[in-house]
């Protein structure tokens, strides 16, 4: 090959390099088509060493004593608790593999949630055998039982500790439909909701229900639908607690994002037609569910959350239509709504309490801080806002550099906010008055092949070691994001380093959750992928898109018990140093949630082979007398941190 002829083809490499990454959508959409891509590798991780992560100072804690108003071990609701953190107390599994993916015919889009057994429940959309309610067993994933029914969607259920008995009982509502179900699949009450009965022949996704909340103060169960209607349910008898469903002020948020052409979203739809059984394959399902992953066409676009503090009730929806200069049927504006709940002589109504506009609209779920001081969430932009609770006005706003997706985790302890943007993880410190970033994970989970990149996949949950997350490598084009490979995995709470990943599972537009297991459980929804194979080419994707659950089992469960031992030596430690009898009360609580993890977990390290026996057991031992002994008085705190630290060490 002459001198002339590597030049030219240097040239136009260059030229194909500059329209990938500086064209039009459809010419890079073009390239990516007719250029061979090279595969993307996973990369190999070790161990990962304990954290240096530690709490610092009083954490944030709910004044109500109602026991659903605790932090939590495991999801029980959408985004984790009535107040939508995204953080459990406990510890997650810092190494997992991928165990098992089942009931894969089901397109789930919210969830799953746990009890406090570790069975699993989900709400499927759509599916061909009219499943309403599905409960599955952590093990194996094996069908526990369902409960049929049709919904454009339920949402998620809320695991609630019945605040009388300490029973696990769910709590389902549908656009229509609400019952209260055990956890052996029992139907302890069916209503409906005061709403017009759905028509399955009519493609509705603005009556799709985000799932339930629990409002402690009336001890009520609300749900809160895409149209803006909500509804309230006495939580023992299923009766409505208003004359009629509410309905949030507002129109139809206009289309933002984009839209897909006619013959793509027929290809879509026909690719994923086996998650979407007995629906008419005119209907066009995939663009309704991206359009309300994107916050478009309803009036609200997620789940909402309850202060468990003061009861008010949070809900991000659009602003009446005028509200923006223009009387067209569409609100280009949104707001953050706080509500409350008043019990008059007449029954009970809402009243608006604030209402704060948030520029662009937003799809996120409004997050509160454990004590009820303030409210996170984000814009349709790139933008974080700290609201106050008692007035809604704007405390600070920090662009965070590009679009939030999902919704905001925010931590009881070091005023620590995660943001979950578009193709990043970003941790911010409320200092105030002001944010501050303190980091950008660096997403390298894979070695990217030609013009693809590493990229966030779902909002994280963070526990008491680090934070789970799951990620994809894959093709950026515009405002389209093309996963090619999906994974999940850990990083380290204090740094934003990524102590592991392992390559699997299936994209989602759900959350990330764990088990009371410590392993990590995403419900599928593999939208963004099904649209890279139909306009990328199904070469670069090729494995068969599917629903259901899928469990990232944890391996070195020793791991697990070193990681909560340290945690618990740190929360004792830390408790040691303060003087509020009622956040110590809480450590304490927390301490033990941690202590019982260790039990859990000893003998499945044991049995996994990663653990001796002997040394188990006089783990067992020292925990059980720990369990025993531990008080708020500073001098046991200390102590009980020394022994806890020491046996940590050890693994």
């Amino acid at each position: 090959m002459n001198l002339l002829t590597k030049t030219g083809l240097l040239i136009a490499a260059l030229m194909l390099i500059t329209i990938a990454f500086t064209g039009s959508n459809r010419l890079q959409i073009l390239l990516y088509r007719v250029m061979p891509v090279s595969e993307s590798v996973v990369k190999q991780y070790e161990l990962p060493a304990r954290t240096d992560w530690r709490p610092i100072g009083e954490k944030q804690i709910s004044s109500n004593k109602n026991p659903n108003a605790r932090q939590v071990t495991i999801g029980r609701a959408l985004h984790t608790d009535t107040h939508g953190s995204d953080e459990i107390s406990t510890v997650i599994a810092p190494t997992f593999e991928v165990d098992w993916t089942t009931e894969k015919d089901m397109f789930i889009t919210e969830g799953p949630v746990f009890d406090s057994a570790g069975n699993i429940y989900f709400c499927p959309i759509l599916n061909g055998s009219d499943a309403l309610l599905v409960s599955i067993e952590p093990n194996k994933g094996q069908r526990r039982w369902a409960i049929e029914g049709f919904s454009w969607g339920c949402g998620t259920p809320y695991v609630v500790i019945d605040p009388e008995t300490g029973e696990d009982i769910l709590y389902l509502g549908t656009y229509d439909r609400a019952m209260a179900v055990t956890t052996s699949g029992e139907i302890i009450w069916d209503v409906p909701t005061g709403l017009p009965k759905l028509n399955r022949d009519v493609l509705e996704p603005n009556k799709h229900s985000f799932g339930m909340n629990y409002l402690a103060k009336y001890d009520a169960v609300i749900a809160s639908m895409g149209d803006g209607s909500v509804y309230v349910l006495d939580r023992k008898t299923g009766k409505a607690l208003l004359d009629k469903p509410f309905v949030m002020p507002g129109a139809k948020a206009p289309v933002n994002n984009f839209s897909l052409p006619e013959a793509v979203a027929k290809a879509a739809n026909q690719d994923s037609i086996h998650m979407f059984g007995g629906v008419d394959q005119d209907q066009d399902v995939l663009s309704a569910v991206l359009h309300g992953a994107a916050g478009e066409k309803q009036k609200v676009t997620n789940f909402f959350s309850i202060d468990s503090n003061s009861g008010r009730i949070w809900i991000a929806a659009t602003l009446p239509d005028e509200a923006d200069g223009n009387i067209d049927g569409w609100s280009e504006s949104a707001a953050l709504y706080g509500l409350d709940l008043l019990k008059t002589e007449q029954g009970y109504q809402f009243n608006i309490n604030s209402v704060t506009e948030v520029p662009g609209g937003t799809a996120s779920t409004p997050t509160v801080s454990a004590d009820g001081k303030r409210i996170y969430i984000a814009n349709a932009f790139d933008t974080v806002y700290a609201v106050n609770a008692s007035n809604g006005e704007v405390i600070w706003s920090i662009a965070v550099g590009n679009k939030v997706t999902g919704s905001l985790v925010v931590a009881a302890d070091n005023n620590e906010v995660y943001a979950n943007t578009k193709t990043d993880i970003v941790k911010l410190f409320d200092r105030g008055d002001h944010a501050e970033k303190a980091w950008v994970a660096k997403l390298d989970m894979f070695d990217p092949g030609l013009f693809q990149t590493n990229f966030n996949a779902l909002g994280a949950e963070v526990g008491a070691n680090g934070i789970a997350f799951t990620a994809t490598v894959g093709m950026l084009v515009g405002k389209m994001k093309f996963p090619f490979k999906v994974g999940a995995g850990f990083i380290d709470r204090k740094t934003g380093e990524i102590k592991y990943f392992v390559e699997g599972g299936e994209d989602s537009v759900s959350s990330t959750v764990t088990g009371p297991d410590g392993a990590i459980y995403i419900g599928n929804s593999p939208l963004r992928r099904v649209l890279a194979r139909v306009i990328l080419g199904k070469e670069n994707s090729p494995q068969p898109v599917m629903g259901g659950v899928t469990k990232y089992k944890a391996i070195h469960n020793e791991l697990i018990v070193r990681d909560a031992l340290w945690a618990a030596a740190g929360r004792a430690e830390n408790a040691a140093t303060l003087d509020n009898a009622d956040v110590v009360e809480q450590d304490i609580f927390q301490i033990r949630q941690l202590l019982e993890q260790v039990q859990r977990t000893l003998p499945v390290a044991v049995a996994e082979g990663v653990m001796d026996d002997s040394f188990a057991q006089e783990i067992t031992q020292e925990v059980a007398q720990l369990l025993l002994t531990i008080s708020p008085e500073k001098q046991v705190l200390l102590n009980s941190a020394s022994k806890l630290a020491q046996l940590s060490d050890r693994i």
